[in-house]
């Protein structure tokens, strides 16, 4: 731990160095006595969506199981108890796939947090959705939406020209019929660009499709 602020809410971010220098994040979110912790998978990210700060860095490198988990530990040991887990910090999980499972094992089985306490964050990496509904633990899922429009989520988040929404929402459906996970659609509202009523019809129909909540 290099660096550690705390807001006026109580939000606390930690700022760790790693054994070659590079810094990652994560960031405590304080709800009464219960901690959320949001930790990162990877230096930077290669995912340059338009309005996330990691993306303008670039990726160094991925992150390793070990240090994955080891900023719950950390976190852990400064704030007390973290009751949830969310791979919502710097890097998209699900391009750093076996680190990633593997911390996911190793918080579950090693640190006993429970499958439906811990939630991955992707922007749409199909097949690490594919390979999580696969896996038996309830581990969360949040897809970070951002539009139902196919053509301006595209301007916002440059992997949808890989894996395009009605791909994404096939892999979503086949996540939601392995049972028992609640997926949240993340979305962040950008005046001017991504706010417009007409978009709330689209976005309600794809949130009902697979019963996902809806996290503006």
């Amino acid at each position: 731990l290099v660096e550690h602020h705390t807001d006026i809410d109580g939000t606390m971010k930690f700022v760790f160095e790693c054994d070659d220098n590079h810094r990652i994040e994560s960031v405590a979110l304080i709800d009464g006595d219960r901690h959320t912790l949001c930790l990162s998978c990877q230096v930077g990210c290669r995912m340059a969506c338009r309005f996330c700060a990691t993306g303008k860095l670039g990726l160094a490198r991925s992150l390793t199981a070990g240090e994955i988990v080891d900023q719950v530990y950390q976190a852990g040991t400064f704030c007390g108890k973290i009751h949830n887990v969310v791979y919502m910090g710097m890097g998209e999980p699900l391009a750093n796939r076996g680190p990633v499972m593997a911390s996911l094992s190793i918080l579950n089985h090693g640190y006993r947090f429970g499958a439906r306490r811990i939630t991955v964050s992707t922007v749409g990496v199909v097949p690490g959705i594919q390979e999580l509904a696969r896996r038996p633990e309830q581990f969360g899922l949040a897809l970070s939406l951002h539009s139902p429009d196919e053509a301006l989520r595209r301007e916002l988040i440059p992997l949808e020209k890989r894996w395009p929404l009605p791909v994404l929402m096939d892999a979503l459906r086949e996540f939601d019929a392995a049972g028992g996970r609640r997926i949240t659609f993340e979305y962040t509202m950008i005046r001017g660009i991504n706010d417009d009523l007409a978009l709330a019809p689209r976005l309600a129909t794809l949130a009902s499709e697979i019963r996902a909540f809806v996290n503006l």
